[in-house]
């Protein structure tokens, strides 16, 4: 009889020892999700006037570099100012088709076809500028091909495009469309890591 009261105790217990259903993660339409990067990406493609402030890091590595950055795109010229405390190293790239300059803080000025000739040469930053001034806004850059992943609330979550995985982190729900806020960027052993602060752009 103990023998019996034990197994029907312990069969009592069973329900209490199952493992709970699990609801599965959504996954996202891609259908639906690609429509909406499209038209975010439509309505931010005309808005080629801004500016943000943040901080970034790059590293090849081995070496890297990290500091404040302020970047100011006008059209298809900007101008990105970085500051770094720890070596105190800052300088100015200033950028129009067909040139760019580099310019220290001691006054010498570098020159190159492009920033990223001139960024590789004279830093060994491998940066893909011309691309980044439309990732930075979690936009495909035009002119290649790429390849998308979305979170299950549909929002741009990781984008493949030349050669760069770029991981969209956080996005600034304040801004409409919501931009991003934490982006890491990786090719090989390249990383770009970008932390924004403030966005403004030009009415």
């Amino acid at each position: 009889l103990r023998r019996v009261c034990c197994v029907l105790a312990l069969v009592a217990l069973l329900p209490g020892c199952a493992p709970r259903n699990v609801r599965p993660v959504a996954a996202p339409d891609p259908i639906r999700a690609e429509q909406l990067q499209s038209q975010r990406e439509s309505q931010l493609f005309e808005r080629d006037e801004f500016d943000l402030a943040g901080r970034i890091a790059i590293s090849d590595g081995k070496d890297g570099g990290s500091g404040r950055f302020d970047w100011q795109q006008r059209g298809r010229k900007y101008s990105l100012r970085f500051v770094a405390p720890v070596t105190a190293r800052n300088w100015r790239l200033e950028v129009q088709p067909g040139q760019a300059l580099l310019i220290e803080s001691n006054g010498a000025i570098r020159i190159a076809d492009s920033a990223e000739a001139l960024l590789q040469r004279e830093l060994r930053w491998h940066l893909p500028s011309d691309s980044l001034r439309y990732w930075v806004l979690g936009m495909r850059a035009p002119g290649a091909e790429s390849t998308l992943e979305f979170a299950a609330d549909g929002r741009l979550s990781v984008l493949r495009q030349a050669g760069w995985e770029i991981r969209y982190v956080e996005f600034d729900q304040s801004q409409d469309p919501p931009l991003p806020r934490k982006l890491f960027a990786r090719s090989g052993e390249h990383q770009v890591r970008i932390s924004v602060r403030s966005w403004a752009f030009a009415e």
